[in-house]
């Protein structure tokens, strides 16, 4: 894979005024078709908005068996972009992260994307992220992740709307991003040798542990609603169970993150107070839900588990959610 830095362009437009080297990086781990769909997908990226950036791809494989290497070596020969394959054996997702911050920022990348092994993008996707970046002298950018279903989901899967997440204005300022979906300018690296939390190698949230760090630095945390990105969720996900689990996950670990980023006896006593209000909601729905419908009924269980959660956070304990992989 060649260098990912460029000589800056005076004359770009719409607001960019350089055609900047940006390495995408994939972590990927036992997900053969959606790394193909996805690394198909990035072949399709449009840029109207100014230069088109040098582009480069790190796929980082988190298998040891390697099931990435031949999704790569099939398309690498006539692929659009410079394709680099990274083996990382440790199993974890910061172990695969870190490796493909390390190889991006080896090869001189200004920018890095992140996005999941399980997603496709828009079009527009880098574009947008990269005019959101320049237009409000942020530092990250992230955008939507939209649902879409492998298999019809059931009636109260889409009743529940589980899997919409929240949108917002463009050049709204947040204190959080995760790496479905996000631009990171490679300068806030600089003083994170290692920026994903090694610790955290199985429960997740180490992109909230990343990016809660650098918003409390002062990095600049900016939303593109146009930059959108879609998310292949398979049918092991359309479950109670599932739902529920990943609340307690989530919850756990954004209340571990602040524990250990924000830990003053005020933000305690509020992730407490917080915690506890999510168990009182749960109450309050759960006969409600058992007589109103399954969608009530798992948001309940999903509100009394994000208590749970917190709690459990807060004394360290976190859920190893990723020991398991779903989809292919």
């Amino acid at each position: 894979m060649s260098s990912l830095r460029t000589d800056p362009d005076q004359g770009g437009h719409g607001g960019r005024t350089a055609a900047r080297g940006v390495a995408i990086c994939i972590a990927t781990h036992r997900r053969p078709r959606g790394l193909e769909r996805l690394l198909k997908s990035l072949e399709r990226l449009t840029f109207t908005h100014g230069s088109e950036p040098a582009v480069g791809i790190i796929v980082v494989d988190n298998d040891p068996a390697g099931t990435a290497s031949g999704v790569c070596a099939g398309l690498g020969q006539t692929y659009r972009w410079p394709l680099m394959y990274v083996a990382e054996r440790r199993r974890g997702i910061p172990f695969a992260r870190n490796a493909a911050v390390r190889t991006a920022r080896s090869r001189g990348a200004e920018l890095l994307a992140f996005i999941d092994d399980d997603e496709v993008p828009e079009p527009a996707w880098l574009d947008e992220l990269i005019v959101a970046l320049t237009e409000y002298k942020a530092d990250v950018v992230t955008g939507p992740v939209l649902p879409r279903f492998e298999v019809e989901a059931p009636a109260w899967v889409h009743r529940g709307r589980f899997f919409e997440l929240s949108r917002h204005e463009t050049g709204t300022y947040l204190d959080r991003a995760y790496t479905n979906n996000v631009l990171v300018h490679s300068r806030v690296f600089d003083a994170l040798p290692t920026p994903f939390d090694e610790r955290k190698a199985l429960s997740g949230g180490t992109d909230t542990h990343l990016f809660l760090r650098l918003a409390d630095a002062g990095h600049r945390i900016v939303w593109s609603d146009r930059a959108v990105v879609h998310e292949w969720i398979p049918a092991t996900r359309l479950t109670t169970n599932w739902l529920v689990r990943r609340a307690f996950r989530t919850s756990s670990n954004w209340s571990s993150c602040e524990r250990e980023l924000r830990p003053s006896l005020l933000g305690r006593a509020a992730r407490i107070a917080k915690a506890l209000g999510r168990i009182g909601q749960g109450m309050i729905l759960l006969p409600v839900g058992l007589l109103a419908g399954r969608h009530l009924l798992v948001r309940s269980l999903q509100c009394l588990s994000m208590g749970a959660g917190s709690l459990a956070g807060m004394v360290g304990w976190e859920y190893d959610e990723y020991g398991v992989t779903h989809g292919g």
